[in-house]
């Protein structure tokens, strides 16, 4: 890539995050399509769309966003990551499992529980829709009812932290117990218990140690 390449793909990447910023879903949609225009892999925009809402995360810290402007931001990444979801490349699995994701109640956004739930399906995994915005005990009904091999939980903020912690002491009665994958900028300062389970850096990261997981299992 030349000096010229690399001054339009920035220029389209920050173009790409600027609207999903404003939660323009159009605009998001049609940045995403103009930066995949002619490539086979577009992963790394994938990450510019999570680099995105982890921004609006900051921001949302920093002046709190109303429900409707956080809401908008999401849909608009949802978008971006629709138009370029046939291009994602991801190694086909044929593992066996059954791999729950589910968000918890103080967390700004879903994007991160999206995001991996897409890579799941890519990746040829069987994802569980564990809900959005669950308080611990409501996780655990749904643990129960849906008995999943793997239980991936995404952290934002700081904010979801405490139902982090009550919804893994709560894990440790349930037989059989899921693996349990916690994941995202959240964890970074939480403080965890041993055997607490896996803790991931990003989505990608939480993919590859669910399919570890699954794997040591069969």
């Amino acid at each position: 890539m030349d000096t010229e390449d690399a001054v339009a793909l920035d220029a389209q990447n920050k173009e790409l995050t600027d609207s999903i910023i404003k939660g323009d879903g159009d605009r998001a949609a049609k940045s995403a399509i103009e930066i995949s225009h002619h490539r086979e892999h577009v992963n790394d925009i994938v990450d510019t769309i999570s680099d995105a809402m982890n921004i609006v995360a900051d921001l949302h810290e920093i002046d709190p966003y109303p429900v409707e402007k956080m809401e908008s931001c999401e849909q608009a990444a949802e978008k971006a990551l629709q138009v370029i979801r046939h291009k994602i490349r991801i190694e086909q699995s044929k593992i066996v499992g059954r791999v729950m994701v589910t968000s918890l109640k103080g967390d700004p956004h879903n994007f991160d529980k999206t995001l991996l739930m897409t890579m799941l399906e890519i990746g040829g995994f069987t994802p569980l829709d564990g809900g959005t915005d669950m308080e611990p005990n409501e996780v655990i009904r749904k643990v129960a009812e849906m008995r999943p091999d793997v239980l991936a939980i995404p952290l934002v903020s700081s904010s979801a932290a405490k139902n982090l912690l009550e919804t893994a002491s709560l894990i440790v009665a349930q037989k059989p117990k899921p693996h349990v994958v916690a994941y995202g900028r959240g964890m970074a300062e939480l403080p965890l218990e041993p055997g607490f389970g896996a803790v991931e850096e990003d989505s990608l990261a939480a993919l590859s140690r669910i399919a570890e997981l699954l794997i040591a299992r069969q």
